[in-house]
């Protein structure tokens, strides 16, 4: 009974949990539609939010790899698939260098990632597998499919101005810009919750292993 009072609590914990992710999509373009209008500026509240969370994403990973040699090679595949991510992102910055600059440090960085993990495949992928195995990795790839299929689809110039064929190019163009953003907001946050929930648990997997450990020893003495 306790069990599964357990398990219930956890699922209305995680639907809690996750809701957050809408709640900072919705909550970042309402800033945007009240202080700046339904135009997106690369110094919008919507963008400047994706680019922390990506951020946050790739040093959650980093930090993982540095501190479980279990899981490394596929942390840091997956901190640099979100660097790429982040890069992409601050395109409209690195575009003041030269245009589509941002494409030179992605390079960079999955040449070195690739480079890195390559060195034993076998290892590689199998702890791929066991990050795929993992509860959160559904969530991370709901969060992955919202910002690079939902959002492009949901996007398409066509679709707004087929929609509203009444309206102004120019404002219905706006308009899918705002929603397009605020759904790869939407994307980006859900990998956020599901990093930080994959963090937990293999922060708790690694406290259950050294318990073991520890009362190993005790009983060896």
């Amino acid at each position: 009974m306790r069990t599964d009072l357990q398990v219930l609590y956890r699922a209305i914990q995680q639907f809690i949990i996750y809701s957050l992710a809408v709640a900072i999509a919705i909550g970042m373009m309402f800033m945007d539609a009240t202080f700046i209008g339904c135009k997106l500026e690369e110094l919008s509240f919507v963008e400047i939010t994706q680019e922390i969370i990506l951020l946050f994403v790739v040093i959650l990973f980093l930090r993982l790899a540095y501190k479980n040699l279990a899981i490394r090679n596929s942390s840091i595949l997956i901190a640099g698939f979100f660097a790429c991510m982040f890069f992409r992102e601050l395109d409209s910055v690195l575009d003041l260098i030269t245009h589509g600059f941002w494409v030179y440090p992605a390079l960079l960085v999955t040449a070195i990632c690739l480079f890195y993990t390559s060195r034993d495949i076998k290892k590689t992928l199998n702890q791929l597998a066991n990050f795929v195995r993992s509860p959160n990795y559904g969530f991370m790839i709901s969060g992955l499919i919202c910002t690079l299929v939902l959002s492009r689809l949901f996007g398409m110039k066509y679709l707004w101005f087929t929609f509203h064929p009444e309206q102004s190019r120019h404002l219905m163009y706006n308009i899918k810009a705002f929603v397009e953003e605020g759904t790869e907001l939407f994307g980006y946050a859900l990998c956020t919750i599901a990093s930080l929930c994959y963090y937990s648990e293999v922060k708790g997997q690694y406290n259950t292993e050294q318990q073991k450990i520890e009362d190993q020893l005790v009983k060896s003495r």
